[in-house]
């Protein structure tokens, strides 16, 4: 894993690049958008290997800090819809140049998956593929702890390649408010699996290892 800065000095982001352990064919690669706040801390194991499990596949992957979070630069005031999305715009430009391709997946979990489909819907031709992990809908629990600038799923405005993983209970409440997908070519899998975004998942140690290799398997 290597440690960078990314953007610009007046919005210096800060991310972590996992290289691909071997590449077969052409170049693959996947930018992670993280959950927000507490669920950022909960997931950050979970995530971690999400990256290398994509790596050992031959994707090359990149996990970043919005403006504002972590270790980027910036206060958490300034968050914005619109910066939301340039933070994501800036990891795929620093992805593809690592990587050496001209398109990349998108896989965000909770928060960072509403961040994804936005950011996807706004730059299509640079996002082949879209892995939306528990994506925060309307009456989530959680609600109290994202950004105020987080927009709702927008299901209609997902693309062609797109996959929303639904492993939180219960599962009828998500079915009924994302049933909207099965209108569009975006599949919706349930899959039972440790919630890595909650307390609970982080304090026992858990990974959620179907989730991660069900993710790993739909990018193949």
């Amino acid at each position: 894993m290597n440690p960078l800065f990314l953007g610009t000095w007046q919005r210096r982001l800060f991310g972590m690049h996992t290289p691909a352990v071997c590449r077969a064919g052409r170049p693959r690669a996947a930018v992670l958008c993280q959950p927000w706040g507490d669920e950022y801390i909960y997931a950050h194991r979970s995530v971690r290997q999400l990256a290398l499990k994509l790596s050992l596949a031959g994707f090359d992957t990149l996990r970043f800090d919005y403006f504002g979070t972590g270790d980027s630069a910036g206060e958490d005031s300034d968050t914005d819809a619109a910066g939301l999305q340039a933070d994501v715009v800036t990891a795929i430009d620093a992805l593809k140049e690592l990587a050496g391709t001209e398109k990349v997946a998108l896989v965000g979990l909770r928060a960072g998956a509403n961040v994804a489909a936005s950011t996807a819907a706004g730059a299509p031709g640079a996002v082949e593929a879209l892995v939306l992990w528990d994506p925060i809908v309307p009456g989530d629990p959680c609600l109290d702890g994202v950004p105020p600038a987080l927009q709702p799923l927008d299901v209609a405005a997902l693309p062609s390649r797109a996959l929303i993983l639904v492993t939180q209970s219960p599962y009828e409440k998500s079915c009924a408010i994302l049933g909207a997908a099965a209108m569009r070519p975006a599949a919706i899998e349930f899959l039972p699996a440790p919630c890595p975004w909650s307390e609970s998942a982080s304090t026992t140690g858990v990974i959620p290892v179907r989730a991660i290799q069900r993710i790993e398997e739909w990018l193949r």
